[in-house]
Order: C-alpha cells, then sequence, then structure tokens
C-alpha cells in the first residue's frame, strides 16, 4: 500500500537525432493532488547542452530528469510517491550510478527533496497504467517539439524565460507554455471555474510556479484581473483565495524570482 496522498507519473524520452528525428530530449509529468484534476507537464531539453542537470545524454538521464520536474512541481513539505517503469531511474536515485551524469542528476534529485522537506517514495509502475502512457506521450511530444526561439529582452532587465498563457473560455483548462535557454515546459492546468480564485488568476499561479530559482519570468497573455489579483490580493481577494496568491507569491520571492507581465 502507497504511504502517500500526492503521486507523479514520470517517463523521459531522448533522441541523439542519429534516426533522423530531432535531436534532444523530453520529460513527462502527470501529477496527481488531492481534491484536484490530474495535472499534465511536459518539457524539452536540446541536446548539446554543456550544464549536466541541463542538457542530458541519454534515456535515463532523461528519466532521471522528470524525476527532478516531479519533485519541483510537487507542493513541498509534503511526501510525494513517484512512480516509473524504469529499474534504472529508482536504483540510480535510491543507490547512485556509475555513470557520472546520472549519477550528479540523482544527487540533485535527492538534493531537492531534503531542500523542499520532501519524503519521497519511489515505486516501480507498468508503463501499460494509464497514467504513466499519459507521461509517456507527454515526453515523447515535448522531445519531437520544435527548439525554443531565443528570448527577447524588455529594456534594461534581462529576461530569462517567458511564459504563455492561452486560456480559451469555453474550455476549463489553461495551457502554459513556457520557454528559457534550452528548454521548453509545456503545462496543460485544469481550471475550477467554481473556485474563490478566477480562472485567470489560477493560470496565473501555474505559470508562476513553473519558473525557477533566479529566474525573471515574463508572463504574456495575463488578464487585467489576474494581474491586478497578482499584484495586490489583499485589495482584490478575500480568505482562501487570498491565501493561495499569497503562497504563491511567497514561494516566488523564496526562490528568487521576478514576474513580469507583457502583452
Amino acid at each position: 500500500m502507497l504511504n502517500t496522498v500526492n503521486h507523479a507519473y514520470v517517463d523521459g524520452s531522448y533522441s541523439s537525432g542519429d534516426d533522423d528525428s530531432v535531436a534532444g530530449a523530453g520529460w513527462g509529468i502527470v501529477l496527481l493532488l488531492p481534491g484536484q484534476p490530474a495535472r499534465r507537464i511536459g518539457g524539452r531539453i536540446e541536446s548539446g547542452l554543456p550544464e549536466t542537470l541541463t542538457g542530458v545524454e541519454d534515456n535515463n538521464a532523461a528519466e532521471l530528469r522528470a524525476v527532478l520536474e516531479a519533485l519541483r512541481h510537487a507542493p513541498p513539505g509534503e511526501a510525494l510517491t513517484v512512480h516509473s517503469d524504469n529499474t534504472s531511474t529508482l536504483r540510480s536515485v535510491r543507490l547512485g550510478s556509475l555513470s557520472v551524469p546520472q549519477a550528479e542528476l540523482a544527487a540533485a534529485i535527492r538534493q531537492e527533496a531534503a531542500l523542499r522537506g520532501t519524503a519521497l517514495h519511489l515505486a516501480r509502475e507498468s508503463r501499460e497504467r494509464r497514467h504513466m502512457r499519459a507521461a509517456h506521450d507527454l515526453a515523447n511530444e515535448a522531445r519531437r517539439s520544435a527548439p525554443g526561439a531565443p528570448l527577447s529582452c524588455d529594456g534594461p532587465t534581462q529576461i530569462t524565460a517567458e511564459a504563455l498563457i492561452v486560456q480559451t473560455p469555453w474550455r476549463a483548462e489553461a495551457v502554459v507554455t513556457l520557454r528559457r535557454p534550452g528548454e521548453r515546459v509545456r503545462l496543460e492546468l485544469p481550471l475550477d471555474p467554481a473556485a474563490p480564485l478566477p480562472p485567470s488568476a489560477q493560470a496565473l499561479l501555474g505559470a508562476a510556479g513553473l519558473a525557477q530559482a533566479g529566474e525573471v519570468l515574463l508572463v504574456r497573455r495575463v488578464t487585467v484581473l489576474a494581474q491586478a489579483i497578482w499584484e495586490k490580493p489583499l485589495r482584490a481577494l478575500e480568505g482562501e483565495a487570498r491565501s493561495a496568491v499569497q503562497a504563491a507569491r511567497a514561494h516566488a520571492e523564496e526562490l528568487g524570482v521576478t514576474v513580469l507581465f507583457g502583452p
């Protein structure tokens, strides 16, 4: 019996480009949190990058990167069970690896869990399970997506990541696409129209939650209402909705993340 209520189903995908496919790697996550619809998150990592934790060299490293991203997107301070169909991934996180890049990624996973106060549990899962198939498809879709274009720079502030929010009024879902150098992340975010926090603000919090430590994040296609809620939650909100925005802002400040808004 699993002893946590937060679950992440993860998978990785890698190609060197030798088989005429697009070179690079991708990771996919299906994140299940109590009382919330499943979040589907996928990211592309371009090949040939020198940073060990940004570029990956094989499929096992892509699988480990998916575990790391699952930790980053799960609530801090709570236990998390990560499901993977890759026994090498599970063994590397538990015991380390003879491969230096994989050993460093596994060490980064353990360090991330410690910093976030997350009790990490690992579970071997069959690829035939529904959420595992979804994570597999997300990783492949992310790897096959086109490499990201260079980021723009607005004025004297150097933008290090950009997030584009696409929200269709008749669908209870927002798609957030984040780009940073060498990487693209896509989040399919379910929205709750009946929640105290308006859907446009829910989408903005999802976009802000994708930022990494120290980033200057430019968020595009933000509604006037969502921007006002982010900038002045004490004036615009009450109760649970205010607490959610304040917690998101506090998390961004703790990470040193700056959130800017663009068209």
